[in-house]
């Protein structure tokens, strides 16, 4: 059966074939450079193929899914038989990198690229992570889970209105202070972790983005214990000018 080429036009298929096999081919780029037997050609055919299933209909593109699903158990199967391991990350990067395909189809560009991009940096990073993963202390990982816990849990659920007969204290606003202070030390945290005590000039500019007065009086006790009292001047100054930079944007 003949398909209508008019259902197709020729320049935005063009513009999905282009994007969804670059997306393929910047994620088997990486996965050639760590010597996997999936690189290039693969990665770029099955982006491909999710965006012409998408294209086509829903039904061939969960045909299609199904195929991919059983190419990546062949290949498990495969390394399996050879080496007695299993290829889990590139089985995952194959998945997602078909579903970006699928996006590419229904006419999405940001959202596939921009994953390409931050699985390719996940993929490439891979030793860094397992270093900072590896170094990490329960204190550190309780104080993620803490902030996570006082942000994206207790936050919502708060009443995003006032509570007392006289209009003053609203616990959905009172929050997003505590969730910027907790935010803030988690932040100065990393950064002392990673530059050291340079990190205390970095946490001053970002957290005079978000509030200055937590900026402050975080880096305060931060100078104190990493014995840079005498620059603490500097580092009030260089909040104050992330804050009015804050302020002239918005304004």
């Amino acid at each position: 059966m003949q398909i209508d080429s008019t259902h197709f036009p020729a320049t935005p298929i063009a513009l999905k074939m282009g994007v969804a096999v670059g997306i393929g081919m910047l994620v088997g780029m990486e996965r050639e450079w760590s010597n996997k037997d999936v690189g290039v050609r693969s990665f770029a055919i099955v982006a491909l193929l999710g965006m012409l299933a998408s294209v086509i209909s829903n039904s061939i593109a969960i045909a299609s899914l199904v195929g991919v699903l059983l190419l990546i158990a062949a290949m498990n199967t495969r390394s399996i038989l050879s080496d007695h391991s299993l290829e889990i990350t590139t089985s995952a990067a194959l998945l997602v990198n078909y579903l970006l395909g699928v996006l590419v189809g229904l006419g999405h560009i940001f959202t596939p690229v921009a994953g390409a991009i931050v699985m390719t940096m996940l993929l490439a990073w891979k030793t860094e992570l397992s270093r900072f993963a590896g170094g990490l202390l329960p204190s550190e990982i309780r104080s993620a889970v803490l902030l996570g816990l006082i942000g994206f849990v207790i936050y919502p659920v708060l009443p995003k209105r006032y509570i007392d007969p006289w209009q003053l204290f609203n616990p959905s606003d009172a929050w997003i202070s505590v969730i910027a202070i907790a935010g803030i030390g988690f932040v100065n945290y990393v950064f002392l972790r990673i530059y050291s005590t340079r990190g205390l000039y970095l946490s001053a500019l970002f957290g005079g983005l978000v509030n200055s007065s937590a900026t402050v009086a975080e880096l305060a006790g931060r100078a104190v214990e990493t014995g840079m009292i005498a620059r603490t001047t500097t580092l009030c100054l260089l909040t104050t000018i992330a804050m009015s930079v804050a302020h002239d944007m918005s304004g």
